[in-house]
């Protein structure tokens, strides 16, 4: 009978654990205003976190100016990371490298690395939990206008600088404690590209990150995602994402307030997710940018497009006006304008050595952006005192 009992208990005890909650599933929050805080306002600061936030990524960068690098600035950040580790049981994690600069200054990102890994060691009580980076070589033109190769490098570039972060991390101490734990947001659609380009993997990524936050928002125009988990679901629910996790390494879902109604319409769609990927060990919960942000950000059109000349060729730097918004084409002649709150319009482009050219437009869609025909330019001379701007 005790035989029995003994039994039955393990298999409930094996059904338990294969029907709870991953165990590391929570909410992180981005804090670009972290460096204004003070001790004495955490309670006020930590009353506007999401419910279950255990993670906090402070921003410890002005522009180009490393913040720790001032001891003013650096002990008044260290005071509120112990402070919201004792008081609130949250985890501050840097947020540095927010420039594509990085991908060719491995020697400044390692120096700042050190920065932070020197202040831990002086000040263990008020250490930071990791470093968290977010470096997105998809919003350089390089990106935009290259090539698969082209595309790849860039994605090797990014691989290397986070492989000299890792490498650069010191070792656990005795019994595992200690280590800055390695994190970085990567666009949601990364599964999507490693079809084409196999840098883009997340098992690639994490050969050297510990965590990665997928950013599920800013689609152009709108929230194309934001809303509801299952459509959240429809693009995350990838095997290409999730296989070949390595064990003690995991997914965060990254949401942005402002394509949420409303902080319940958010928190709705966090208990979403973390239904659905409740049986995935990898999966970390999600992170919210940010946390000043702004709920229910009007839906606005945006539109994109190519301009050619007769053979087929780019036009670079040809001026395109929609209203009194003007840009210029890029080294591959594309455009893109965003936030036009007008169901149609008319593009104008003029070009040197160019006709000058009306195309109109239709069926503009808030929270969508659509993709036009390319545009053709004729030879000919354009109007008199006519340039290229860029606004």
């Amino acid at each position: 009978m005790r035989t029995a009992r003994i039994l039955l208990t393990v298999i409930a005890l094996i059904l338990l654990a294969g029907a709870r909650p991953s165990a590391a599933a929570d909410v992180a929050v981005w804090a670009y205003d972290f460096p204004q805080w003070s001790e004495g306002e955490w309670e006020a600061r930590s009353a506007t976190l999401p419910p279950g936030t255990r993670h906090v990524y402070a921003n410890v960068e002005d522009g180009p100016r490393f913040l720790l690098d001032d001891e003013s600035h650096a002990s008044n950040i260290q005071r509120v990371v112990s402070t919201a580790r004792g008081r609130s049981g949250v985890l501050v994690h840097a947020l540095m490298l927010q420039d594509t600069r990085w991908l060719d200054d491995h020697t400044g990102a390692l120096e700042r690395l050190a920065r932070i890994i020197s202040l831990n060691r002086f000040r263990p009580e008020e250490a930071f939990a990791g470093v968290h980076v977010d470096v997105e070589p998809h919003t350089l033109e390089a990106w935009e206008c290259g090539s698969i190769p082209e595309r790849r490098a860039l994605l090797q570039k990014l691989q290397k600088l986070f492989a000299r972060i890792g490498s650069g991390l010191p070792p656990p101490r005795r019994g595992g404690q200690g280590r800055l734990r390695f994190s970085a947001a990567l666009p949601w659609w990364i599964s999507v590209v490693s079809a084409d380009i196999p840098e883009a993997s997340p098992r690639r990524f994490f050969e050297s990150l510990d965590e990665i936050v997928l950013t599920a928002y800013g689609d152009p125009g709108g929230p194309l995602v934001g809303g509801f988990a299952a459509a959240l679901l429809h693009r995350l629910n990838d095997v290409r994402l999730w296989r070949d996790v390595p064990t003690g390494k995991g997914i965060r879902i990254g949401l942005a307030t402002y394509e949420y109604k409303s902080a319940q319409d958010l928190l709705a769609t966090i208990r979403g997710l973390d239904r659905a990927f409740a049986r995935r060990r990898d999966y970390r919960g999600t992170a919210i940018f940010h946390l000043a942000g702004n709920y229910g950000a009007p839906l606005t059109a945006s539109v994109r497009g190519l301009v050619r000349d007769a053979a087929g060729n780019p036009v670079a730097g040809a001026q395109v006006r929609v209203g009194e918004r003007v840009t210029a084409t890029n080294h591959c002649g594309g455009f893109v304008f965003r936030d036009l709150p007008a169901s149609k319009g008319e593009i104008e482009i003029k070009g040197v050595g160019f006709q000058a050219t009306t195309v109109p437009v239709v069926n503009l869609t808030p929270g969508r952006e659509l993709e036009i025909p390319p545009i053709v330019l004729r030879p000919g001379s354009p109007p008199p005192g006519s340039q290229s701007q860029t606004r």
